[in-house]
């Protein structure tokens, strides 16, 4: 029997998820691969992409899953799509159970690629390439600071800005390599990411030291975990992005 195993990847470029199944389908694979959509879609993506090109001995319960992230994706505000790839008998349990009215089965991750690079509404997002320099972080806050004034959201400078200073921060300690910050209005969300060219993700580290005024370890993870609505990390094509979103409601107004 093939090695089974989920993979996901994050296209910074496109904000689009990549969830490839490969292997034998096995219920393991399928409590993976819902955890995976639900992981994916905390972060707001402009779609997600399952792609199933190299998922073997596939029963119907396969139609399932993808019925169940397409409706998990709906649900969103705003909808989150949910396309596939597929070809061979996996493509064939997919279009005769009727999911192409619901999800767009495409025939190679190409072709799939370039239908939502073309269909995709262009996001309000902002992107500024830095150095790991001792300065970025505060390149980055400034950075962000703009878009939330751009925006009209000006109830989120403050946690915006706190955010990305600490994945930029994290970004010039830890991962040492040029990286990109990027703040994308998405409905209801800000959503800001800092991709570095290390694929180590980070680590939440326990309280070091002790007596009354222990230092900590990991402190900043910790503070976009506590400011965030959600969190979280995925592997790009040359390293890893760190993304956290806030909501863009402001409390002020009713």
């Amino acid at each position: 029997m093939a090695e089974s195993a989920i993979a996901v990847r994050v296209d910074v470029d496109l904000a689009l998820v990549q969830i490839a199944a490969v292997g034998a389908w096995t219920w393991r694979m399928r409590v993976d691969l819902v955890a995976a959509v639900r992981k994916a879609l905390a972060e707001r993506p402009r779609a997600v992409l399952l792609d199933l090109e190299r998922l073997v001995e596939a029963d119907g319960a396969v139609v399932a899953a993808v019925l169940l992230a397409e409706r998990q994706g709906t649900g969103l505000d705003p909808p989150v799509p949910v396309v596939a790839v597929a070809s061979g008998t996996i493509r064939w349990r997919l279009r005769t159970a009727g999911i192409a009215e619901r999800v767009a089965v495409y025939a190679s991750l190409a072709e799939a690629l370039a239908a939502l690079a073309a269909g995709l509404p262009p996001p309000r997002r902002t992107a500024l390439r830095l150095p790991p320099d001792v300065l970025s972080p505060c390149a980055a806050r400034n950075h962000v600071a703009d878009a939330c004034l751009a925006w009209d959201l000006v109830h989120l400078l403050h946690p915006a800005r706190m955010i990305v200073s600490e994945l930029a921060t994290n970004a010039v300690e830890h991962a040492g390599t040029p990286f990109t910050v990027t703040a994308s209005r998405r409905g209801r969300l800000l959503h800001l990411a800092v991709e570095d060219g290390d694929p180590a993700p980070p680590r939440t580290l326990p309280w070091a030291g002790e007596g009354p005024s222990p230092a900590p370890q990991g402190s900043g993870l910790r503070i976009v975990a506590g400011t965030a609505a959600a969190w979280g990390t995925a592997p790009t094509a040359a390293g890893k992005v760190v993304w956290a979103t806030l909501s863009t409601l402001d409390p002020r107004r009713g």
